[in-house]
């Protein structure tokens, strides 16, 4: 057929001679799970506050990983410049975010969230507990830790 392909990891017999199916890539099943979790939640709190997904993303990263520069918060969110300064923008404006020079070295300029935006955070941050422990209970507490370990192991290709 043409436009298709199969290939085969020495070894592994699972994919020997398979085509190459878009639906059961690890990739794309890993990203569908995390797409439909993430549009439960985020039509909820944009309803609820009028944050888009990048605003909460940061506003999640910043509990819990604050201070940050914007260029270390771009790089974690894997977005542009260009976006990052529209979103810190728009929480600033918000009083979610403030912005500071670093104590340890004056030259940086770093961000972290006001009271108003930890309480926002507050708000959130259950409802996506609640979704990721429906999603959780249809296995087993020793599926869930094998799960746990399995995506470490993966991400671990990944991390730098």
């Amino acid at each position: 057929m043409p436009g298709s392909m199969s290939w085969a990891p020495p070894g592994d017999d699972f994919y020997r001679m398979k085509h190459f199916s878009l639906d059961d890539w690890l990739v794309y099943r890993l990203w569908r799970i995390s797409q439909e979790a993430g549009f439960e939640l985020e039509a909820w709190y944009k309803k609820e506050f009028g944050l888009s997904a990048t605003e909460w993303h940061s506003l999640a990263i910043l509990a819990n990983h604050a201070p940050l520069s914007a260029k270390e918060l771009s790089k974690i969110l894997d977005i542009n410049q260009v976006q990052m300064t529209r979103t810190i923008s728009r929480l600033l404006g918000e009083n979610l975010v403030f912005r500071n020079t670093d104590d340890t070295d004056r030259r940086r300029v770093v961000l972290g969230l006001t009271k108003r935006g930890l309480g926002l955070y507050d708000k959130i941050a259950p409802k996506a507990a609640a979704i990721e422990k429906k999603m959780l209970m249809v296995l087993t507490a020793q599926e869930r830790s094998q799960l746990d370990a399995l995506l470490n192991r993966l991400e671990s290709l990944f991390r730098n």
